[in-house]
């Protein structure tokens, strides 16, 4: 932690981070108006005191939706990262220290998924399953999973050569006991700095899969909906669309910051650089 807090990029993503996180949790105390209470006289109204942000076609609070977006964004993100973090590093583990059969059948399966485009296979998958938080998180989670697994297979090679896993062997330490008590503790970081990154990567995804019709659905606000709901009205009011995109944008490079941080308050060949 003092490694990281001496890095200014590092503090200003955790910051970013640590106040999205506090609208999410706290996003109904929060919230000037309720996100679904609609009044069609006051749509597309400018800011004011009562509607921050104005409102939109609706008459919806734009600013009570943004806060509300935000608890669907992580929930989505938090959710994705952590299946992908637990299958494909299972999986990822299990393929680099057994290697022969074991190996050849998980990196073909994670070669075949990483055989289409990231976003393309999300939207497929999305479109098969139908729209929804549920499909959003499946839909992502298989088509991340197979990175973090290549990641941690990489990881697991270089450890399974090192002394302390070959005494861990002679000494008769079971497979299990060996990968997830000795080796991966000695992965973690790696690991830790890619799902911090992933997880902005995850909500530009889940907007994209909103803004197309795929993801969350009305009445529950999505940041990537805002977003779709505001282009046709880009120029005369700008609000909805823009704040939408601002507040992606700046989770986003929060995230993205915070990862960067991570990396190398954890990595001690690049302190300094």
């Amino acid at each position: 932690m003092r490694q990281l807090l001496r890095q200014r990029g590092g503090v200003i993503g955790l910051v970013i981070v640590v106040l999205v996180l506090a609208v999410a949790l706290f996003g109904p105390l929060l919230a000037p108006q309720q996100f679904d209470a609609t009044d069609l006289l006051n749509a597309w109204a400018p800011p004011d005191a009562i509607n921050p942000l104005g409102t939109d076609k609706l008459g919806r609070d734009i600013a009570s939706r943004l806060i509300v977006g935000a608890q669907v964004s992580l929930t989505v993100g938090l959710s994705v990262v952590l299946i992908t973090l637990v299958v494909g590093v299972s999986a990822g583990m299990l393929a680099g220290f057994l290697g022969g059969a074991a190996d050849r059948l998980i990196m073909g399966t994670v070669d075949i998924v990483l055989a289409f485009p990231e976003v393309v296979l999300a939207i497929l998958l999305a479109a098969i399953l139908g729209p929804g938080i549920a499909t959003v998180i499946a839909a992502l989670s298989l088509v991340w999973w197979p990175g973090i697994a290549r990641l941690t297979r990489s990881l697991v090679l270089v450890q399974r050569e090192e002394a302390y896993v070959q005494a861990a062997i002679v000494c008769g330490s079971t497979t299990a006991k060996i990968l997830w008590r000795h080796i991966l503790p000695n992965i973690a970081a790696p690991l830790l700095v890619r799902a911090s990154v992933g997880i902005g990567f995850i909500i530009m995804a889940e907007a994209t899969l909103s803004f197309l019709g795929l993801g969350v659905q009305e009445p529950v606000p999505s940041w990537g909906g805002m977003i779709r709901d505001g282009l046709p009205v880009l120029r005369s009011d700008p609000m909805l669309a823009v704040s939408s995109s601002v507040v992606i944008g700046l989770t986003i490079i929060g995230f993205n910051l915070l990862g960067d941080g991570l990396r190398d308050a954890l990595d001690p060949r690049l302190r300094g650089r």
